[in-house]
């Protein structure tokens, strides 16, 4: 897949982007430009709030699942419940939709996983460091 800027002016290429890995599912799935969208606005504020600066955002990645944890009972009788995968990357000028794909959802469904660079992860340690001493005993 072709990374596609999450932008309003792509709403419908990212929508059918979507319906094309979803096919008829659509209870648990990612299905619209506001899904994306949402989880890009929700991301940047929690690395902004982890790196403290805009500057260092860029590299981030989040891989989501959507839907909602299902029990595993669900596959012993035979039954899944179809979901969406998404990543997408905080670039210089702006967040990326950048692959997708449909996959079957069982406990792990509603997770967010975050994923930063070395530098951002030196980063993030430099600004928790600076909210506290150490304690020379």
């Amino acid at each position: 897949m072709k990374s596609i800027k999450i932008t309003v002016a792509n709403k419908k290429t990212i929508e059918a982007v979507l319906a094309a890995v979803n096919g008829k599912a659509e209870a648990h799935t990612y299905t619209t430009y506001t899904d994306i969208a949402d989880l890009a606005e929700s991301a940047n504020g929690r690395v902004l709030r982890i790196l403290g600066a805009k500057k260092y955002i860029p590299g981030a990645v989040l891989n989501a699942l959507s839907g909602d944890a299902v029990s595993n009972a669900y596959a012993r009788k035979g039954f899944s419940r179809a979901g969406t995968l998404v990543s997408i990357e905080c670039r210089s000028t702006g967040w990326f939709f950048v692959a997708v794909s449909r996959c079957d959802v069982y406990k792990e469904g509603g997770y967010e996983s975050l994923t930063l660079t070395t530098a951002q992860d030196a980063r993030a340690v430099a600004v928790v460091r600076a909210q506290y001493r150490i304690a020379r005993v």
